[in-house]
């Protein structure tokens, strides 16, 4: 499955979200050995925001994050404006229904190609659900040259933005991909998901009585509010048995 992680459900995934950091650094960094910025044990950069959407790939809601990727809004600044220069950027989709993928990640613990593609196809299925929820016509994205070709195949409508350009040791590639209900079923029927993957978690509502508070604070004292029930113990009748009952049974 698919979490979708966003502004207002953030909190209940802190933790998930941690490990999704500690992972990167290791993945990213430590493996990679990617010049970024860390924050102790945990690769964070300046994306990282408040409106950044994030997507755990897990197979339970309590078990570890097995993948993840990040999606951003292309209306302000975003991972692409600082991976290529102003010429390649000006012929980039942007706009507030293009929105950019990045740092997919999968968990040091996953071993082999073949489980590693399998989370990157279920990811894959998780942006194509996430984008016809939140409205998004397009992702863009850069990769490498091992992604590169993985990404482009897999089944939904992707192309080229333009040449490689050398990023370290490796070469990146800005690509695009649009999203449509049916790149989602061919991607579905490649790789053999036959269900939805993603899920949506909201946030728990605060207390009833904060929730008043919030919205009018003088509807607390207000005579439709319930009141709070006496402390005070309330006599018991007397317990009566009925015919053929004893009080000692």
């Amino acid at each position: 499955m698919i979490l979708v992680v966003n502004a207002e459900n953030r909190r209940l995934f802190a933790a998930d979200l941690a490990d999704m950091h500690r992972q990167r650094k290791i993945v990213f960094v430590d493996g990679a050995g990617w010049t970024v910025p860390v924050i102790g044990d945990r690769e964070i950069d300046a994306y990282d925001r408040e409106d950044t959407l994030y997507l755990l790939a897990k197979a339970r809601v309590d078990g570890p994050v097995l993948a993840s990727l990040r999606l951003l809004t292309t209306t302000g600044p975003h991972l692409m404006c600082d991976l290529f220069d102003a010429a390649d950027r000006n012929k980039m989709p942007r706009g507030e229904t293009v929105w950019e993928a990045s740092r997919f990640c999968t968990s040091p613990d996953i071993r082999g190609p073949r489980r590693r593609h399998a989370l990157l196809w279920e990811i894959i299925c998780g942006i194509l659900e996430t984008g016809l929820v939140y409205g998004i016509d397009e992702v863009i994205f850069a990769a490498g040259h091992a992604l590169l070709p993985l990404a482009l195949q897999c089944g939904w409508d992707a192309r080229t933005l333009g040449p490689p350009v050398r990023d370290g040791q490796d070469e990146v590639t800005a690509a695009g991909a649009t999203i449509t209900a049916a790149s989602l079923r061919t991607v579905r029927e490649r790789h053999g998901i036959r269900i939805p993957v993603t899920r949506i978690h909201a946030a728990e509502p605060p207390p009833v009585r904060e929730r008043i508070e919030r919205r009018a604070p003088e509807a607390i004292d207000s005579p439709f509010t319930v009141p709070e029930q006496d402390p005070r113990p309330r006599a018991e009748p007397p317990n009566r048995p009925s015919h053929g009952e004893s009080r000692h049974g």
